[in-house]
């Protein structure tokens, strides 16, 4: 299945004063080698940097790899957010945010022959490196699965595993967005977990992509609080929102609490990685 033009996969990316990165963002996008037509679909939110010229360059070299919507005033997140997801109308999605970067040029090639290898996956995720930006804390790997693994709605559940610019998922599996997803301050970790309703994912311990993480000092205990009550405010409304399924439900009460009331001891590991979901939703929601 193809859209009309033959798009076999889009990208929406929402990009605001990204000009120190977005560049070699589009290059990611640009390089990937393919049998399949894809585009790259941006949403300019009207940045007070270079980002828009940075974008309509590409734009006039690549017109049939880039459709951009150049917002006249800046609109937020938000509606930005809607704008490019609309014209997702393709059989696949892959995800990348402006600061971000793919690093292997087969990525999307590779993620595509698995999923149409393989109906019975919902999308297909990588490896990626953790990169900070800002000090010279040592990166590190998002994921700590060593090989290649089914991920069901229960692994996410207790965590977003799947590194955003990682994924590659079937479109359209659940319709629209229900309401409450607008209410949340993240919106890919709801998003895998609509889908792992209809199946599993597959998951690649190849890295294949660069995730940069701001830093901006370190955090106080009251920020990493407030980080903290956006992730209990989403499993809140996830729980509301999958009454449809008792199941599921059930589930992510389960999540909720084991979040709430963590084991009394945790490993190094597992301590590192609660800290950096609630900095991963932290910068999601625009926070750093």
């Amino acid at each position: 299945m193809t859209d009309q033009e033959g798009y076999l996969l889009d990208i929406p990316m929402c990009v605001y004063n990204h000009e120190k990165f977005i560049a070699q963002t589009i290059e990611g996008v640009l390089r990937q080698k393919t049998d399949f037509k894809y585009r790259l679909i941006i949403g300019e939110d009207c940045s007070t940097d270079a980002s828009r010229p940075i974008i309509e360059k590409y734009l006039r070299s690549y017109p049939d790899k880039l459709k951009v919507f150049f917002h006249e005033k800046n609109v937020g997140p938000y509606v930005n957010s809607k704008v490019v997801w609309k014209e997702c109308v393709s059989k696949y999605v892959a995800l990348c945010d402006g600061d971000d970067y793919w690093c292997d040029d087969t990525k999307l090639q590779t993620q595509v022959d698995i999923l149409e290898k393989h109906p019975e996956y919902v999308g297909c995720f990588h490896n990626t490196e953790e990169r900070y930006e800002d000090d010279d804390t040592a990166s590190f790997l998002y994921c700590n699965y060593p090989t290649a693994r089914t991920i069901s709605f229960n692994d996410l559940s207790f965590e977003n595993v799947i590194p955003t610019c990682s994924i590659v998922y079937r479109n359209q599996l659940f319709g629209d967005f229900p309401e409450w997803h607008s209410k949340l301050k993240m919106g890919d970790w709801p998003l895998h977990l609509l889908n792992a309703q209809y199946g599993d994912f597959w998951y690649l311990p190849k890295v294949m992509g660069v995730h940069r993480i701001h830093s901006n000092g370190i955090w106080t205990l009251q920020e990493r609080e407030r980080m903290r009550q956006y992730i209990i405010e989403a499993y809140n409304y996830m729980i509301e929102g999958f009454a449809h399924n008792k199941i599921l439900q059930k589930q992510l009460m389960l999540a909720k609490d084991r979040f709430m009331n963590p084991p009394n001891s945790l490993s190094p590991t597992l301590a590192r990685r609660g800290i950096n979901f609630v900095k991963r939703i932290a910068k999601k929601s625009g926070r750093k």
